[in-house]
């Protein structure tokens, strides 16, 4: 957050000129006002608030009380890494508010709802709206047409096949395309850009060729690969992905943390650069992690496609194992039936030769369960005892 406080301040300037002698005067009077000993609350006072309170009379308060307030947006205030300074800035804009109630500013935030924010937004002065309450169709259709329409009239490829065959893309390829993308804007982008990327020497279709091509239950795939390709590297990148990719009933991402044995800061770290594929909630706690697009599971699950980030299905041995756990320290996702369902699947689709070499290795090095009982080793041949006794596919 070094340099917030500045930024916020020049972007003021540029739309409120008359704040600009005001915040040379400030940094005139206090010179050491950005280095970085200085703290936020004194640096936004002096160069963001003060200057705005102080021109808000005459006609430029007129204009505010007719025409609304001014808007300050912050895009993506939970990527900062400066949790302190986040929580400062928050505290302090708060505090601001409450002792200048009826000033025409409103501060938007878009963030995922972390901790270190949430508890400093649950008050009367904040209005919280989540994203997942809302179904954007209509709204990823506007954006759809509206960037097919402003490509077409840059692109002269498109435009002469408009002018020869009509409006493209048709009514009913928008509509399969819509389905294509779910009700995700960051999938419906990232689709859009590879559909009218520009021609390569690998790759010198048209988009009008391209459109179809990514409709068909792969067409996706390079996309995935790329994605994925972004947090591959990250610690718990592969078990994270086979917990969402095989779970029979999605989980939060503090359940996914649980299953995993891990925190939910690092399940958020895995996840944050895959929002084009993988709907990643604002809260830890509330919504669930899921994928975008039903293909990405048939790519995960298929070898052929999906190379190294292919999904054993042995893993369903652990989800299996998780569910056991919660059953016996009977927490808030404790599920008797999906904990038969993932062992019907580990038994069902993994090859009958490594079938018992998955449960030797798996008794051998149980995995860290959130919460599980202090002795796996005993646990393991009560776990294994009623599964025997299950009645599916045997051995």
């Amino acid at each position: 957050m070094n340099r917030f406080a500045v930024t916020l301040a020049s972007q003021m300037a540029s739309t409120l000129p008359a704040t600009v002698p005001l915040i040379e005067a400030a940094l005139a009077a206090d010179a050491g006002l950005l280095n970085n000993g200085v703290s936020l609350t004194r640096q936004l006072e002096r160069l963001v608030y003060q200057p705005f309170r102080a021109v808000m009379e005459g006609d430029i308060l007129e204009t505010a009380l007719t025409e609304g307030p001014f808007i300050i947006v912050i895009d993506g205030l939970d990527e900062c890494d400066d949790k302190p300074g986040v929580e400062e800035f928050i505290d302090h804009m708060l505090l601001f508010f409450e002792e200048n109630p009826t000033i025409p500013l409103r501060i938007f935030i878009a963030s995922r709802v972390e901790q270190h924010i949430r508890e400093r937004l649950d008050g009367d002065g904040v209005l919280l709206c989540n994203l997942d309450n809302h179904l954007p169709r209509k709204d990823v259709e506007k954006f759809l047409e509206l960037s097919f329409d402003s490509r077409a009239k840059r692109d002269r490829v498109i435009r002469a096949y408009v002018n020869a065959h009509g409006k493209w893309p048709t009514k009913l390829d928008m509509g399969k395309l819509l389905d294509h993308v779910g009700s995700s804007f960051i999938l419906a982008s990232t689709v859009f850009n590879l559909i009218v990327q520009s021609p390569t020497r690998e790759d010198p279709s048209t988009p009008m060729a391209r459109l179809p091509l990514t409709l068909e239950m792969n067409g996706l795939d390079g996309l995935y690969q790329q994605t994925l390709a972004r947090s591959q590297h990250v610690p718990h990148f592969h078990d994270v992905i086979s917990t969402i990719a095989l779970l029979h009933r999605p989980l939060p991402i503090v359940g996914i943390a649980h299953l995993l044995g891990i925190e939910a800061f690092q399940v958020v770290h895995v996840l944050l650069n895959l929002q084009a594929i993988v709907h990643v909630p604002g809260s830890d706690e509330q919504g669930d992690v899921t994928l975008c697009h039903k293909s990405l599971r048939d790519f995960l699950v298929t070898q052929n496609r999906s190379s190294h980030f292919f999904v054993q299905p042995s893993f369903h041995l652990r989800i299996a194992y998780y569910y056991f756990c919660t059953a016996l320290t009977k927490l808030s996702y404790s599920d008797p039936t999906a904990f038969f369902d993932h062992w019907r699947s580990f038994v069902t689709e993994t090859e009958l030769h490594s079938l018992i070499k998955q449960i030797d290795l798996f008794e051998a090095n149980p995995p860290p369960v959130y919460l599980v009982p202090t002795y796996p080793r005993l646990v393991l041949p009560l776990w294994l005892f009623p599964l025997s006794l299950y009645p599916g596919p045997r051995v």
